[in-house]
């Protein structure tokens, strides 16, 4: 309360007759805190201050006796605490109470969180230790505590009492049997006499408590009493367990008693108005409230939760809510633990009907006001302990009733009523408080269902006509179509996040264009006579293959050849110290300007013509050189290799940039095969047959731009691309336990960014600013490093790579011996993503004298950064960009993490929209213009002027990625037919050669195609959602190839096996696909083995590819009524995107032949599952349970089950299936599954 107030409280207690509460007035007061700034009793310690504790308490009108300006203080746990000295040690009062003496305490407290069994304290008297007078642990004299529970908190009383004869203590403890709500501010109060067993009274808002002695029993000894400190706010070790998290306000100790109808006046309490009602709700729809502030972080519903966003359903059943989405549209958390309040207006048919109400949190279901039934909170981590066993309790309320998933808690009720329309209220808790941690805010499966009466079957409770059947069927099909609503739901919220900042992003769209017109553009060549061009790139193109053509004939002149007897000997002897931007002597030696015009002493390296005029000679002869000979170190070149040197350069030294004997341009693909190419590079599919028959059917001047144009706009886009930007930006996520350089699953962020095709500098400044969720799927996640001493400098490495071209690794420990990247700047960069300098540890640095001891060479690494040395967030890439171009282009220039953002994506910053548009070029070319896509010290721009070109054009659309791929689709240079010869794509891109497919294309092309369901197990180990979200999380129920993640099961226990999962993951790992990403890559290790071909025959993804189930797509084209020719010619189209030869069609026609007319199975033939017994849920193994002696049997069973895959048809005769299954197996193990065509 504030001074007014009291006085006004201390009238109308007189005109009551009751004590009054102020110390003037109060002579039994003791000690009291108003916490309203005044000075009061006792030093506040700990890292927060008094002034920094001060908050709004109780206020009117909620609690009417305060005023609305009232104050508290605020107890962050450990953080913040008071103490009060006892007399004998310089204290102002008296604050002992012995024998005989009444103690009371009240206060008003509002919990903010509290672990379930914790025991924190209120105030506590003694037990301090060496944290305070060191009198021993035995001496609690008096404590106030409570102790968390599901509810809320039991209010405690503690002291130790002594025999006066043996001196002998004991520990008496009390409990509440009522407890202290978690949320809103609630009045305690406890009244002991001390010596009087049975005195103990204690209340709750007002109301009084039984309790229980459960510790030493109500004893009429004396209590310990010394000159140990007064503590309020924590406990005997300061520890998170035992201090006191949330408000508290007017603490006030007496010594007197207090009448029950004092402390029940202390209590005013004005409830809020009803969160939603019946007028709120639109007519037929479900009214759903998010609730994500006055939520107490605690496992309890929360008193006054205010509403922060609405939305409405369909149904009364919830397995996901709209995402929340922050700053320029990224993923964001929600407050955990949050409420969602869903309700509706719902016509009920008169009798007496089975409600059921499931979800993973605390749900309760109230209708008309009146709660109906409730389900518990969720329980907490069993260590892996918990039982298999358990699992055979369940509901089954129906021949099709649909089991409960994993995690979710249940109950069902009958319900009665007349008919007609009732007010319906479902609420449930999302999120939950284990001990100082929380759970994942998952919904798990959140639905009321009823069965009316009389019948057995389950349907959602619906407040309009829908009839949505609760079975497993019904549910699958309302969860595909709600996610499709989410999804389109969630772009809008994305898409309204951007635009609130549309008008800074408008501001660098003027700046690219204003940059663009100032700059001297990139002049377009002309086509030379006779070569193919649709478009700009093929000009760029073409004129390079005529000008390398006409060089070439020049080159062969001698005898020669540098690539074949030149290269090897300079790059095995020289390029370790003259290559890359870090060249010894200013020499490049794998450069040839470099070569010509010499290193910084010795004049020209070669002279063309001129042996004696070429230093390279004189330098590798011993005879002449000396001392100075090159190589320094190792064996000198021998006279073979120098004289074929020294003919080289007598020969005029020709040196073509390119190992090119073709020069004969492919023509462009068939219109299938360029058909199936350009599905797989955009969407990462083949075709359907409907897609190849739109395809064919359209115009044939216009088809290949307007498919092109298509598949663009397709969704699938963003998956296509979502492995590569896993690899590159090194998306690690780990389900269960972080390990080494573990991320956030940020690839949510990243699918919606390409969902979305989000520029590519918003998209970096996203990544860079890591706002958003860390733990679901928020760039937040791509700054999380694991057990990495240096997060940042991780991030540095991976960002100059991906983004700038930038090899930084060696630079993490030393500076970089062939690269100019010293440590510094490495670690400048790392400041600047951590947004503040940032210390060199030991570990990232190298003992030089440990390696090298003392004397010998000078070594190839150099340390220019002593460890312990501070470093500032500083740009160190002004070779790209000026830093004075953040002033003006960064949104928040002051943030070294945006004014990095900026920078990086300047359109002054040519260098990042060459090495994206380089990257895009080599996924769909299958060569890059620079080779080395993320180290491009180490190689040249085949072509510098396209490079450059489209990099402009890559500004000027406004970094969209689709804009320049669409440049590349059209053009003829990527629509020739591939050279069937070629190894490798020419560096002048004459023709194609076949690229190999990544893992995620193979994998999702053979589901796509064949049809056959992508049905894996969620990727998660934590399937009941009970272990902490800092330990455990789950990346959903996958659809892609992309969706996969290393399965963490290092510790290889059956039980924790992800079978289905494994065996897709298997496969890819096989061709180049890794599940744990501790360092980004560009380019996959794709390289044929033998173990391809093996486990795609062989495999058990095969085998489920190659069986006609019922659920297989071809299951139902071998079913339907066409001639034997046509299916084969179906088969080729559906599977290979082309005809068969006549070769294939004939040997194929005649194997199916057989039998083809008898092969269906009329439907009353078909022989059905004759075992006959009750419905039982699927078992489950999970963290939970994972150490119960039967989790791994029944483990082994499902890995049994996943390997014998799915039972075949039953509509079609075995003989004929076997045959057709035979002609599968045979077309999936084509090489078209592995190679572009």
């Amino acid at each position: 309360m504030t001074r007014s107030s009291l006085l006004r409280f201390s009238l109308i207690a007189l005109s009551l007759g009751l004590p009054l509460s102020g110390k003037t007035a109060d002579d039994a007061v003791v000690l009291e805190w108003r916490f309203d700034g005044a000075k009061e009793p006792g030093e506040w310690q700990g890292k927060a201050k008094l002034s920094d504790n001060e908050v709004a308490g109780p206020r009117a009108p909620r609690y009417p006796d305060f005023e609305e300006t009232n104050q508290a203080a605020f107890f962050p746990g450990r953080d913040a605490w008071v103490v009060v000295k006892d007399q004998e040690k310089g204290g102002d009062t008296d604050i002992r109470f012995r024998k005989g003496d009444t103690f009371s305490m009240e206060s008003w407290v509002k919990v903010k969180s509290i672990g379930k069994g914790s025991m924190v304290y209120l105030l506590g008297k003694g037990r301090h230790g060496k944290l305070g007078e060191n009198l021993g642990e035995m001496n609690q004299n008096y404590a106030i505590r409570l102790k968390g529970e599901g509810g809320g908190a039991q209010l405690g009383f503690l002291f130790t009492s002594e025999n006066p004869e043996t001196k002998k203590r004991d520990w008496h403890r009390w409990w509440s049997s009522a407890v202290v709500p978690s949320s809103g501010w609630h009045h305690v109060a406890v009244v002991y006499t001390f010596g009087k067993s049975d005195s103990l009274r204690a209340y709750i808002d007002g109301k009084p408590t039984k309790g229980t002695w459960d510790m030493g029993g109500a004893t009429d000894l004396p209590p310990v009493t010394d000159a140990d400190d007064l503590v309020i706010g924590t406990g005997y070790n300061r520890s998170t367990g035992t201090s006191f998290s949330g408000w508290m306000d007017n603490l006030v100790i007496r010594r007197a008693s207090l009448s029950a109808e004092d402390v029940a006046a202390r209590y005013s309490y004005n409830p809020p108005p009803p969160p939603v009602t019946p007028e709120m709700v639109p007519a037929g729809e479900v009214l759903v409230q998010i609730s994500e502030k006055g939520v107490p972080e605690a496992n309890s519903w929360p008193d006054e939760p205010e509403v922060t966003e609405t939305y409405r359903e369909k149904a009364f059943g919830f397995f996901a809510e709209p995402q929340k989405y922050v700053s320029t549209g990224v993923r964001g958390d929600r407050a955990n633990p949050h409420q969602l309040r869903a309700s509706a207006m719902v016509t009920f048919p008169k009798g007496k009907h089975r409600l059921l109400l499931r979800g993973r949190g605390a749900a309760r279901l109230f209708i008309d006001g009146k709660k109906v039934v409730e389900t518990a909170f969720r329980p907490g981590d069993t260590g892996g302990h918990g039982k298999v066993s358990s699992q055979d309790e369940y509901l089954d309320l129906g021949p099709d009733f649909r089991f409960a998933p994993p995690g979710n808690r249940e109950k069902w009720v009958e319900w009665e009523t007349e008919g007609g329309d009732h007010f319906v209220i479902l609420e449930t808790m999302i999120g939950a408080i284990s001990g100082t941690s929380k759970l994942r805010p998952e919904l798990g499966e959140t639905v009321v269902a009823i069965s009316p009466e009389g019948e057995e079957s389950w349907q959602l409770l619906t407040p309009g006509d829908d009839k949505i059947a609760y079975t497993d069927e019904g549910w699958a099909a309302y969860e595909a179509e709600r996610r499709e609503w989410l999804a389109g739901t969630d772009a809008k919220a994305r898409a309204a996040k951007r635009t609130e900042h549309a008008a800074y992003w408008a501001k660098r769209r003027e700046a690219a264009e204003k940059w663009l017109a100032e700059v001297k553009p990139v002049a377009v060549p002309a086509v030379p006579e006779g070569y193919p061009a649709n478009n700009e790139i093929d000009h760029f193109i073409d004129a390079r293959i005529a000008k390398v053509a006409a060089e070439s004939e020049e080159s062969h002149s001698g005898t020669v050849d540098y690539f074949e007897d030149v290269q090897p000997i300079l790059e095995a002897r020289c390029y370790d110290c003259h290559r890359g931007g870090k060249a010894k002597g200013e020499l490049r030696i794998d450069r040839h300007d470099s070569m010509l015009k010499g290193g910084e002493s010795d004049g020209p390296t070669i002279a063309p013509h001129d042996v004696a005029g070429s230093s390279l000679i004189w330098r590798v002869t011993p005879d002449e050189a000396g001392d100075d000979i090159m190589p320094p170190k190792g064996e000198p070149l021998t006279e073979k290799e120098i004289a074929t040197l020294t003919k080289w350069i007598e020969e005029g030294a020709a040196w073509p940039q390119f190992k090119v004997t073709n020069f004969t341009l492919t023509p462009l693909a068939g219109d299938l095969e360029f058909l199936r190419r350009v599905y797989l590079d955009t969407v990462g599919v083949p075709p359907s047959e409907a897609e190849i028959q739109t395809f064919l059917a359209a115009d044939a001047k216009t088809r290949r731009v307007e498919v092109i144009d298509r598949l663009l706009d397709d969704s699938r886009w963003a998956d296509r691309w979502m492995g590569y930007w896993q690899d590159i930006l090194a998306e690690n996520p780990n389900i269960i336990n972080p390990t080494l350089n573990n991320t956030g699953p940020f690839r949510w962020w990243l699918y919606e960014s390409l969902i979305d095709n989000k520029p590519a500098d918003l998209m970096v400044t996203e990544l860079l600013r890591m706002e958003g969720s860390e733990r679901f799927g928020g760039p937040a996640g791509f700054g999380t490093a694991s057990q990495n001493d240096v997060p940042m400098a991780a991030k540095g490495i991976i960002v100059s790579s991906a983004l700038l071209g930038v090899e930084m690794k060696c630079a993490r420990c030393h500076d970089a011996p062939s690269n100019v990247s010293k440590q510094e700047d490495l670690f400048q960069l790392a400041a600047m993503l951590k947004e503040k300098p940032i210390d060199v540890p030991t570990t990232s640095s190298v003992p030089m004298d440990r390696i090298h001891g003392k004397g010998g060479r000078k070594p190839l690494i150099e340390v220019t950064l002593a460890p312990g040395s501070t470093v500032k967030p500083a740009w160190p890439f002004e070779r790209y960009c000026d830093e004075e171009v953040a002033a003006t282009l960064a949104e928040h220039p002051e943030d070294p993490r945006d004014k990095l953002a900026a920078l990086i994506t300047a359109p002054q910053n040519e260098r990042f929209a060459q090495v994206i548009v380089n990257r895009i070029w080599q996924r769909l070319m299958g060569r890059g213009i620079v080779e080395n896509l993320s180290d491009w010290e180490k190689a040249e721009p085949s072509h510098p002027e396209l490079l450059q070109w489209l990099g402009r054009r890559f500004v000027e659309s406004g970094y969209d990625m689709k804009a320049v791929a669409r440049l590349v689709l059209n053009s003829h240079a990527y629509q020739r037919a591939n050279d069937l010869e070629a190894t490798t794509t020419s560096p002048l891109y004459i023709a194609p050669a076949p690229r190999r497919l990544s893992a995620e294309q193979i994998v999702d092309s053979l589901f796509s195609a064949t049809g056959k369901p992508f049905h894996v197990e969620e990727v998660s180990l934590d399937l009941d959602s009970v272990r902490t979200l800092s330990n455990s999380i789950t990346l959903g129920k996958p659809r892609r190839a992309w969706m996969l993640a290393s399965t963490s099961n290092e510790r290889d226990r059956p039980s924790l096996s992800l079978p289905r999962i494994q065996a897709v993951a298997s496969v890819m790992e096989t061709f180049g696909w890794r599940g744990a990403r501790q360092d980004p890559v560009s380019i996959r290790d794709s390289e044929s083995n033998v173990l391809q071909p093996a486990i795609l025959a062989n495999g058990t993804m095969g085998m489920w590819l190659t069986r006609l189930s019922d659920d297989h797509g071809l299951t139902a084209l071998a079913l339907e009524n066409e001639p034997v020719d046509k299916l084969v010619d179906r088969l080729f189209l559906r599977l290979l995107t082309r005809h068969p030869s006549a070769e294939e069609k004939e040997r194929y026609v005649r194997l199916l032949s057989k039998g083809y007319e008898q092969r269906i199975i009329p439907e009353a033939d078909r022989e059905t599952d004759t075992e006959s017994g009750p419905r039982v849920p699927v078992k489950f193994v999970s963290w939970s349970n994972h150490l119960d002696g039967p989790a791994n049997l029944l483990a082994q069973e499902k890995e049994a089950q996943s390997r014998a895959g799915d039972p075949p048809t039953n509509a079609i005769r075995p003989e004929w299936r076997q045959n057709f299954e035979d002609v599968l197996w045979a077309m999936l193990n084509a090489p078209e599954w592995v190679y572009t065509p």
